[in-house]
């Protein structure tokens, strides 16, 4: 009989690069812009993203020689922002003179409500700042003072209440948004255009609607906390491209670690090179791209009764060895053979037997978001088939990296494994705002 915890099953050690984002905070007016004192642990980066301003312009703005090398105390010319409007040649080829429209000036603070048991040194924890951050921002005569349903100011997420055109609205949520979960991002427009971003160095991609567009963003589990630059490009038929650049906050996912231990007989199947060779086969799967979403409101649990016995996240070593990853997915208990459904509409992507992951079935519901049942028994669809929410797709089992019977049900937006527990509390993309 399996204990308890080598029942909480894992499956592959995903190593994902780590990002830092130093803290920052305000300066005072100027009447050229803003002077801003470096703190310590300020970066360049840190500071640009702070005033929503480019590193460049910083750099040009106090003809900084060796931007690697700032000190603390000194005092920096914030540049007044401008966001640029390219316009594409005419059909002559002569390149029109780039224009620029004033950015948005008035902003919107975000806040937090104070729980039960919070102090500020939790709270900071969990947001991803730090505990001087928020008793500047929120002007704290005493940090050990705080009241249940207090409203805090949260540093660096501002957002703008207004506008530079064709741009109406952007909305950004959950924020902050923790790590492992997905971000929508919903834009409204004053007129027709094409939009495109980047976050993270990845390509935003965009579902047009008759007003703007949405799209989703994966957060990895193991990002950073801390503020990371969002971009949003608007480019008009007549080819003039507008850029806002807006702050998004990643907090701590609160993960704990846990040893998983394996049977004897399994322990082969953590070899580097299967794991690696599988891993690619997996990531062709998941990059897999159409163009909208079949799914429509929350998504159904797989499994008729929901236990969980391995959560979303938690960071993992195998056999007492040293910690080298995170669960992708989360681990449904079940005895061998109950019936598996799907959670939500989408075409089968693979229905297959593998080495690590067992017998596994993976739907694509569209613009790139996939959900993977992983160690079945048996898959009862095909690759390509069609199959709507509530659909028996196959049988809990006990195949490939398992020490007991049990679903593992992994969710991916555009690559990137996120909680799938937040997908059956949302209705994504609608409902988070």
């Amino acid at each position: 009989m399996p204990t308890k915890r080598a029942i909480a099953t894992g499956l592959l050690c995903l190593i994902v690069v780590f990002l830092s984002a130093a803290p920052v905070v305000a300066g005072s007016p100027d009447q050229t812009g803003q002077t801003y004192i470096v703190q310590d642990g300020d970066t360049l980066s840190d500071i640009a993203l702070r005033f929503g301003v480019t590193v460049e312009a910083l750099i040009s703005a106090n003809q900084i020689q060796d931007p690697d090398l700032i000190q603390v105390g000194q005092k920096l010319l914030i540049p007044i922002l401008e966001v640029e409007k390219e316009i594409a040649p005419t059909p002559s080829g002569d390149q029109t003179d780039a224009q620029t429209t004033q950015a948005p000036s008035t902003y919107q603070p975000q806040v937090y409500i104070v729980q039960p048991g919070d102090t500020l040194y939790s709270i900071a924890m969990r947001l991803g700042v730090t505990v001087e951050e928020l008793i500047e921002a929120n002007r704290l005569s005493d940090p050990n003072y705080l009241r249940v349903g207090q409203e805090l100011r949260i540093p660096g997420l501002e957002l703008p209440t207004s506008y530079p055109h064709p741009f109406h609205q952007v909305q950004i949520g959950p924020l902050p948004v923790a790590q492992g979960q997905t971000l929508v991002v919903h834009v409204t427009l004053r007129e027709p255009a094409a939009l495109s971003g980047e976050f993270d160095g990845r390509a935003l991609h965009f579902v047009t609607t008759g007003q703007g567009g949405w799209t989703l963003v994966g957060i990895h589990a193991l990002q950073s906390i801390g503020v990371y630059p969002l971009t949003v490009r608007a480019r008009s038929r007549g080819g003039e491209e507008v850029t806002l650049t807006l702050p998004v906050r990643v907090r701590s996912g609160g993960y704990a670690t846990e040893d998983i231990l394996l049977p004897a007989d399994r322990r082969a199947l953590l070899d580097p090179e299967l794991v690696a060779a599988e891993e690619a086969r997996m990531k062709a799967v998941w990059a897999q791209l159409s163009p909208y979403p079949l799914w429509e409101g929350p998504f159904r649990t797989p499994l008729q009764e929901e236990r969980i016995t391995s959560p979303f996240g938690t960071r993992r070593s195998y056999n007492g060895g040293p910690v080298s990853g995170f669960h992708t997915g989360i681990d449904l208990g079940g005895e061998e053979g109950t019936p598996v459904y799907a959670p939500a509409r989408g075409r089968i992507a693979l229905s297959e037997a593998l080495t690590v992951r067992g017998n596994v079935v993976v739907i694509d519901h569209g613009f790139g978001v996939f959900s993977g049942f992983f160690h079945l028994a048996q898959s009862l669809v095909q690759s390509g088939q069609m199959v709507e929410a509530g659909d028996l797709i196959g049988y809990v089992g006990n195949t490939g990296l398992s020490s007991g019977a049990h679903l593992h049900w992994e969710m991916r937006v555009f690559g990137i494994a996120v909680d799938p527990l937040q997908w059956t509390e949302v209705a994504f993309p609608t409902g988070v705002f």
